[in-house]
């Protein structure tokens, strides 16, 4: 479920602008300008987005497509314009070398291996890329990604270097401080944006309220799994409260058949107790060699069991094909567990005791020392 929810993130909700797939075709020779080719048109306004979201949290993004000149050819590459604040708390990024985008950054880029080696450019290295005034922005290379999987990515729509060739959606690319994005563009429009609900249960009522602030804009699109994400887990949820229940029920059960054999062992030694408190032995010393017998009892029952499931538990399980979207299920034991085990093990242990104790207290020792038959 934890794996599931990390994944999926059920909370979050994306908001995109209309894919233009129009690509314009250029020869691929000669020492050509800077071609600007749009490929997502920004046409989210954040003010409106931020009225729409509320108090629930905005990621702004400005996705572009260019053309940038390398020797005397050029190259196909996506920018992705990001707040480096927020955006790794989506997306995952690995840094090969340098360093990752700050707030404060301006005009520099986070390359990917795949893009750096087209350009021909490494850390501290530069190259243009069109603005929307015409003019050039040259872009420092401050960091080189060995893996990216970016949250929400947009779908490949021309050739461009990528980690992953085999892959339908964009793995690779330039990243830029949002406001280097918006130099590039000219313009503060989002083109895609991601808004995390503060629960995942707010989503629908969120998910509304942003339908409802573009309605009168045809080219933005709001998306959400929360949806699927609640029929992919709810047959699992149902397996997990059967298995809950057999579990608990298992343990009260193991519980109690400790608990009964341990107040067979001490009414059967009621009497060596006593005499420990009659020669002088306060109650709490008397009983303690009980408390101390029961505890290790327990505690090698709870070792034992914890070696017989390393053992024999494994590795991995498939789940039902119902749940099959959940992938490869891993039985752990951790300190949860454990704690529960040695939890179980000292209910189980002043349970047994409890009558004897009483007995030992409440009772004149005369009669406990006088009694015969225990």
């Amino acid at each position: 479920m934890s794996r599931a929810i990390r994944q999926d993130r059920p909370d979050v909700v994306e908001v995109k602008s209309r894919f233009n797939r129009a690509l314009f075709e250029t020869p691929r020779s000669g020492n050509l300008p800077p071609l600007t080719i749009p490929v997502y048109e920004p046409l989210i306004d954040p003010t409106d987005l931020e009225v729409a979201a509320g108090e629930n949290q905005v990621v702004k993004r400005q996705s572009l497509f260019r053309n940038v000149v390398s020797g005397d050819s050029f190259l196909n590459i996506y920018i992705f314009g990001i707040d480096p604040d927020s955006e790794p708390g989506l997306s995952s990024f690995s840094i090969a070398r340098g360093r990752f985008l700050r707030s404060e950054d301006r005009a520099v880029a986070v390359l990917d291996q795949a893009s750096a080696q087209a350009l021909g450019v490494d850390i501290g290295g530069t190259f243009p890329v069109r603005k929307a005034d015409g003019t050039d922005l040259q872009l420092t290379v401050v960091g080189i990604l060995d893996k990216l999987e970016l949250r929400g990515a947009p779908p490949r729509s021309a050739e461009a270097p990528s980690l992953r060739p085999e892959s339908t959606f964009v793995s690779s690319g330039a990243f830029v401080n949002i406001q280097t994005s918006e130099d590039i563009f000219g313009r503060e429009s989002l083109t895609d944006a991601l808004v995390i609900a503060r629960s995942a249960s707010e989503v629908p009522a969120l998910v509304a309220k942003l339908q409802e602030a573009f309605r009168l804009e045809p080219g933005v699109f709001v998306t959400e799994r929360y949806s699927q994400y609640q029929r992919k887990v709810h047959d699992f949820v149902l397996t997990l409260t059967l298995f809950s229940a057999v579990s608990i029920a298992t343990l009260l059960l193991a519980g109690s058949f400790a608990a009964n054999l341990l107040h067979d062992i001490y009414v059967e030694r009621r009497r060596q107790y006593a005499t420990l408190i009659a020669v002088g032995f306060r109650p709490a010393t008397g009983i303690a060699p009980a408390v101390v017998f029961g505890l290790v009892l327990g505690f090698a029952a709870v070792a034992f069991g914890g070696l017989a499931a390393r053992a024999f538990v494994p590795r991995t399980f498939a789940m039902p094909s119902l749940m099959a979207d959940l992938g490869p299920t891993e039985p752990t034991i951790d300190w949860v567990v454990a704690g529960s085990l040695v939890a179980i093990a000292i209910a189980a242990v002043g349970i047994g005791s409890v009558s004897t104790v009483l007995r030992l207290v409440q009772q004149p020792l005369a009669i406990t020392l006088s009694e015969e038959n225990l």
